[in-house]
């Protein structure tokens, strides 16, 4: 009875499965499974490709500035290294400036010179005005004072010599005295001697105007002398600010704001102007650039929207836009140009470098030289 019943109760029901049509069962279910999602993701793949540009080895860029010493000497402060945020402005590193200072203390110490003598000169100018320009006024007064008493006497010798001449025929007919005659005579002999020193008297002043002008012409020299003087002056006042611009070059400061990537000197090293001394990026402009195919150009323009993965940053999405398309294949601007001399040739697709611009990063740090992928509306 037992086994009999053990019989029966281990024969299969017409609704249960067989082990292997229960495991081929899920074995199709998974493959089905399987397969849809096969076909999804083809299908999201084909629809990707069909309306996106992709680029996966393109990279965030940015402004990279190298700061270099426009003056040479010791390194004497260092203030940044590597990582520091620096603003407009700040010291970075500071040459030793002692010769530079010097120099301009010597600027100045002739420039003060050349102004204490352009002074005096200007104090000599005015006490020279002042004592000729009375002198001259004198003169020009004696000599038109001269020049009418030389009237007066001509005047006077010209009648004089008229009444004298008259009187001698009268004396002949005996019309007048002797003794008028003569007075008549010494009268012409005094206006004589009158108008003969009224001429010496106007001659001896306009020697002297001629000598108070001489004396003024002093003037016209020392403005000469002055008018030289404002030229040193002017030549000393350039050479100092240039000595000043040299001395504050002696600070290299930070050009704009941006974090400092890598320093290339230390504290006490000797520099020389032009020489690298670090570099930096303004964290505030990064955009990405990617290099794409030239067989791909035609389907996107400026302003074409962009989908941004940044490696570093996996489950961020960013979007931005393209704002620059280079007008020439990076093989263009290569190191080392490949010629073909020989007449072999193997065409290679060319790459045109664009810029993608973010709008908005968000409060990811994005570093120069991250590797990026973007997908562009066609």
């Amino acid at each position: 009875m037992s086994s009999a019943g053990s019989q029966r109760n281990d024969t299969p029901g017409p609704g249960d499965a067989t082990p292997p049509a229960a495991s081929r069962r899920t074995t199709n279910l998974v493959a089905a499974a399987l397969a849809l999602v096969t076909i999804i993701g083809l299908t999201w793949w084909v629809l990707h490709r069909i309306a996106y540009v992709h680029v996966v080895d393109a990279r965030i860029a940015a402004t990279m500035v190298a700061v270099s010493s426009r003056a040479n000497g010791w390194i004497e402060v260092l203030a940044v290294e590597e990582g520091d945020q620096v603003e407009a402005g700040d010291l970075l590193f500071a040459v030793d400036d002692r010769e530079a200072r010097l120099l301009l203390a010597e600027r100045e110490a002739q420039i003060e010179r050349l102004q204490a003598h352009a002074d005096s000169l200007r104090e000599r100018q005015a006490m020279v005005d002042a004592r000729t320009a009375s002198r001259l006024d004198t003169r020009r007064s004696e000599l038109n004072a001269a020049e009418a008493a030389l009237r007066a006497a001509d005047s006077e010798y010209e009648r004089a010599v008229a009444d004298w001449q008259r009187a001698t025929p009268m004396l002949e007919r005996e019309i007048i005295s002797r003794q008028v005659w003569e007075r008549q005579r010494n009268d012409h002999l005094q206006a004589r001697s009158r108008r003969e020193a009224a001429v010496a008297d106007l001659a001896r002043t306009r020697a002297e105007l001629a000598e108070a002008e001489a004396e003024r012409s002093e003037l016209r020299l020392i403005d000469a002398e002055i008018a030289e003087l404002n030229h040193a002056l002017t030549e000393a006042r350039a050479q100092r600010d240039r000595q000043a611009v040299l001395l504050d070059d002696h600070q290299v400061r930070s050009p704009g704001r941006g974090v400092i990537d890598e320093v290339f000197v230390e504290r006490g090293e000797h520099v020389n102007r032009g020489q690298r001394l670090l570099v930096m990026h303004n964290t505030d402009e990064v955009w990405i650039s990617a290099n794409v195919k030239e067989t791909e150009l035609r389907h996107f323009d400026t302003g074409a929207q962009a989908r941004v993965r940044v490696d570093a940053y996996p489950r961020a999405r960013l979007a931005g836009r393209v704002t620059r398309i280079g007008s020439a294949a990076t093989s263009e601007f290569a190191l080392l140009p490949s010629p073909n001399p020989s007449g072999n040739f193997t065409k290679i697709t060319q790459r045109v470098k664009i810029r993608i611009d973010l709008d908005d990063p968000g409060d990811l740090t994005l570093r120069p030289g991250m590797m990026v992928e973007v997908a562009i509306e066609k």
